[in-house]
């Protein structure tokens, strides 16, 4: 008789890890981005810089038209994506989670921008509070949805597609001058923390994954975009804070590049954050 041996898997994070990370990076992000007068400076100077650079070209109208319609636009391609599966599959339990999920993060982001958080007035030249990013938001809980209601052999060609739609449009949200490096990486953050509890109840009712894939790579690329994050964090705190209006051109250079920074690393944190979930724990399968 042939003997079984265990091939272990590799170990992905547990849900609560997830959500426990999550919610630590957003609110780092509310308190030194938002709450403090040199993090805010930083914020608002990464803003100014593209704001500043945009309209110099020809551009700004036909994109920003673009901007305004690429949440819709994802959220239309989620919604055929989700009809056809509910339609193949005739299973609605994870259809209705996702959008429970897509919803609650779109109606929390709007609670937390417009009742619960609030920004201190530094004489940056910001009016009101625009912490988290709806329109960030709107598109990564779309894209979000339709990676979580995908099947496991299609989600190798899902997950880059819509982390890839949901990373332009909060790069265009920052290059077009709609919102801050922070809002946007905070909608990134609000997203992937209600699409991860609806994976946990889809785990527990409906597993998303019979199997556990190697995903080396995706630890070593989470890992080191918080590691960039953390050091976007950094820089933004050492680097010189002149006068908010007198900005030297180099300077301003330098908080644009670490804008787009901040918004692709905290979009490839929060997307394998969820992708982690989605696949599940290690577990052990005998050969």
């Amino acid at each position: 008789m042939a003997r079984r041996s265990a091939s272990p898997r590799p170990h992905h994070i547990r849900w609560w890890w997830a959500v426990l990370l999550l919610i630590s990076l957003f609110c780092i992000e509310y308190v030194f981005f938002v709450q403090q007068r040199v993090g805010q400076w930083a914020d608002q100077a990464g803003f100014i810089a593209w704001s500043h650079w945009w309209p110099r070209i020809d551009l700004l109208n036909p994109v920003r038209e673009f901007l305004d319609l690429l949440p819709v636009i994802c959220a239309a391609i989620a919604a055929v994506f989700l009809l056809y599966r509910v339609i193949r599959d005739r299973r609605f339990l994870r259809a209705i989670l996702a959008i429970l999920a897509a919803g609650a993060a779109a109606g929390s982001t709007q609670l937390l921008k417009h009742e619960i958080l609030a920004r201190p007035d530094f004489n940056f030249g910001t009016t009101g509070n625009s912490f988290p990013s709806g329109h960030t938001t709107a598109a990564a809980a779309a894209m979000g949805l339709m990676y979580l209601v995908s099947p496991p052999k299609l989600r190798p060609v899902v997950q880059p597609i819509a982390w890839l739609f949901a990373t332009v449009t909060g790069v265009a949200t920052l290059v077009c001058g709609w919102h801050r490096p922070s809002d946007i990486a905070a909608g990134f953050m609000v997203a992937a923390f209600w699409l991860v509890i609806a994976s946990v109840v889809l785990q527990r009712i409906q597993p998303l994954s019979h199997e556990v894939p190697k995903s080396g790579w995706s630890r070593k690329v989470g890992a080191g975009s918080l590691i960039i994050w953390a050091v976007v964090l950094g820089l933004s705190f050492v680097l010189p804070h002149p006068h908010i209006q007198k900005i030297p051109e180099s300077l301003q250079l330098i908080y644009a590049i670490l804008g787009i920074i901040h918004v692709v690393a905290a979009s490839l944190i929060s997307g394998l954050l969820l992708r982690s979930v989605v696949i599940g724990p290690m577990r052990t399968f005998n050969r």
